[in-house]
Protein backbone atom coordinates (compact mmCIF):
# COMPACT_ATOMS: atom_id res chain seq x y z
CA UNK A 1 0.00 0.00 0.00
CA UNK A 2 2.99 2.37 0.95
CA UNK A 3 4.23 1.77 -2.55
CA UNK A 4 1.68 2.77 -4.72
CA UNK A 5 0.57 5.98 -2.74
CA UNK A 6 4.74 6.72 -3.59
CA UNK A 7 4.27 5.49 -7.21
CA UNK A 8 1.24 7.94 -7.14
CA UNK A 9 2.92 10.96 -5.40
CA UNK A 10 5.87 10.74 -7.96
CA UNK A 11 3.49 10.54 -10.73
CA UNK A 12 2.01 13.82 -9.54
CA UNK A 13 4.86 15.60 -9.02
CA UNK A 14 6.17 14.99 -12.16
CA UNK A 15 3.13 15.94 -13.99
CA UNK A 16 2.98 19.00 -12.47
CA UNK A 17 6.85 20.22 -13.35
CA UNK A 18 5.94 19.26 -17.06
CA UNK A 19 2.81 21.26 -16.66
CA UNK A 20 5.26 24.00 -15.12
CA UNK A 21 7.81 23.62 -17.95
CA UNK A 22 5.56 24.07 -20.93
CA UNK A 23 3.58 26.86 -19.12
CA UNK A 24 6.42 29.24 -18.64
CA UNK A 25 8.31 27.96 -21.65
CA UNK A 26 5.02 29.33 -23.78
CA UNK A 27 5.02 32.56 -22.01
CA UNK A 28 8.58 33.55 -22.28
CA UNK A 29 8.15 33.23 -25.79
CA UNK A 30 5.30 35.53 -25.78
CA UNK A 31 7.70 38.30 -23.87
CA UNK A 32 10.70 37.53 -26.21
CA UNK A 33 8.53 38.56 -28.94
CA UNK A 34 6.80 41.79 -27.70
CA UNK A 35 9.62 44.28 -27.76
CA UNK A 36 9.28 48.12 -28.41
CA UNK A 37 9.89 47.42 -32.15
CA UNK A 38 6.74 45.38 -33.04
CA UNK A 39 4.45 48.08 -31.09
CA UNK A 40 5.09 50.37 -34.72
CA UNK A 41 6.36 47.52 -37.05
CA UNK A 42 3.56 46.06 -38.25
CA UNK A 43 1.78 44.19 -41.66
CA UNK A 44 3.54 46.16 -44.31
CA UNK A 45 5.90 48.22 -42.12
CA UNK A 46 7.11 45.14 -40.44
CA UNK A 47 10.95 44.15 -39.40
CA UNK A 48 10.82 40.67 -41.82
CA UNK A 49 9.72 43.34 -44.99
CA UNK A 50 12.38 45.59 -44.30
CA UNK A 51 14.75 42.00 -44.27
CA UNK A 52 12.98 40.65 -47.56
CA UNK A 53 12.96 44.36 -49.07
CA UNK A 54 16.58 44.70 -49.42
CA UNK A 55 16.87 47.36 -46.88
CA UNK A 56 19.22 45.66 -44.58
CA UNK A 57 21.03 42.94 -44.57
CA UNK A 58 23.08 42.03 -41.09
CA UNK A 59 23.08 43.53 -37.75
CA UNK A 60 25.30 46.42 -38.30
CA UNK A 61 23.31 47.78 -41.29
CA UNK A 62 20.36 47.63 -39.28
CA UNK A 63 21.69 49.73 -36.51
CA UNK A 64 23.48 52.23 -38.87
CA UNK A 65 19.89 52.51 -40.65
CA UNK A 66 17.94 53.31 -37.55
CA UNK A 67 20.47 55.71 -36.07
CA UNK A 68 21.42 57.50 -38.94
CA UNK A 69 18.65 56.92 -41.68
CA UNK A 70 16.03 58.79 -43.07
CA UNK A 71 13.98 57.99 -39.74
CA UNK A 72 16.35 58.37 -37.05
CA UNK A 73 14.24 60.83 -35.43
CA UNK A 74 11.59 58.81 -35.09
CA UNK A 75 14.02 56.54 -33.57
CA UNK A 76 15.40 58.25 -30.88
CA UNK A 77 13.58 56.57 -28.06
CA UNK A 78 14.87 53.05 -29.02
CA UNK A 79 17.33 52.35 -26.82
CA UNK A 80 20.45 49.79 -27.61
CA UNK A 81 18.83 47.19 -25.81
CA UNK A 82 15.93 47.99 -28.19
CA UNK A 83 18.21 47.03 -31.21
CA UNK A 84 19.58 43.82 -30.06
CA UNK A 85 16.22 42.56 -29.53
CA UNK A 86 15.38 43.48 -32.70
CA UNK A 87 18.55 41.90 -33.95
CA UNK A 88 17.92 38.68 -32.30
CA UNK A 89 14.46 38.38 -33.63
CA UNK A 90 15.42 38.72 -37.18
CA UNK A 91 18.33 36.20 -36.26
CA UNK A 92 21.03 39.00 -37.88
CA UNK A 93 24.77 38.44 -37.91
Amino acid sequence: MRGKKLYSLSFLLLFLAAGSIFYFKDSFLIASNSFKCLKCHKGKDSLETYFQQGRFKTAEELRKLVREGPKAGLHITSSDEDLEQAVRYLNLK
